[in-house]
């Protein structure tokens, strides 16, 4: 959504291996992205991505054999950007637990790492841009081998997997880092908007994820991930 932004200097916080880095599909159709906003971010960071081109199939993601990932928020064009809220889901689940990972109120550059480990853990911890210690949590019950991404503002909820929002839309869209980049993801966010669906300009949340594979694509929709479980 277009309004007064904050620019933020990416800076990615190597704390984990080297992500492997799976061949995936485009998108197909590929979503128009609307305005500017999200085209001029990625030229200035160096990407050379296309956002109505090089948009990846991918919605949902496992974690790597290093089993910790970094996510940092680097660009944020929101009014609701101090009470967003991003994490992850069970990817498979009907109605998901929603894992809470990061928030607008991390500040500029706010980062988070999550570490999976056995019997379905996975712990998180917060820092903010300088790298300072701010939470930590621990959750069970993750799905490490599928899990999609969530966006939530006081207006609603919008996930990775299009089924899963109203009227099969993408909120998210996904990009292969690309240059120095390579073998990270990019997810560009279109947060939801007081009794109507975005804007489609996908700049409201732009993260950076390190460190996590594609899971196999598929096609779906909600009704067909709830028949998996009558």
């Amino acid at each position: 959504m277009k309004r007064a932004a904050t620019t933020l200097i990416v800076s990615i916080v190597a704390l984990a291996a080297s992500a492997t880095f799976a061949s995936a599909a485009l998108r197909v159709p590929q979503v128009p992205v609307i305005g500017g906003g999200l085209q001029a971010y990625f030229l200035g960071v160096g990407e050379t991505i296309n956002v109505n081109t090089d948009q990846e199939a991918d919605q949902t993601w496992t974690h790597t054999v290093s089993n910790t990932t970094t996510y940092t928020i680097t660009f944020q064009s929101s009014p609701n950007a101090n009470i967003q809220q991003f994490g992850l889901y069970n990817a498979s689940a009907v109605i998901p637990t929603l894992f809470f990972r990061m928030s607008g109120s991390v500040g500029p550059l706010g980062f988070s790492t999550a570490t999976f480990q056995p019997g379905n853990i996975v712990v998180v911890n917060r820092f903010d841009a300088n790298g300072n210690f701010l939470s930590t949590t621990t959750f069970g019950g993750v799905d490490q081998t599928n899990f999609g991404f969530y966006l939530s503002t006081q207006n609603g909820t919008v996930f990775t997997q299009d089924g899963r929002n109203p009227g099969g839309l993408a909120r998210a869209l996904a990009f292969k880092g690309t240059g120095a980049n390579a073998g990270q993801w990019w997810l560009a966010w279109d947060e939801p908007a007081a009794g109507a669906p975005g804007d489609q300009d996908f700049d409201d949340l732009v993260v950076m994820m390190e460190s996590i594979s594609p899971t196999p694509v598929s096609k779906t929709t909600w009704g067909a991930v709830k028949l998996r479980f009558r």
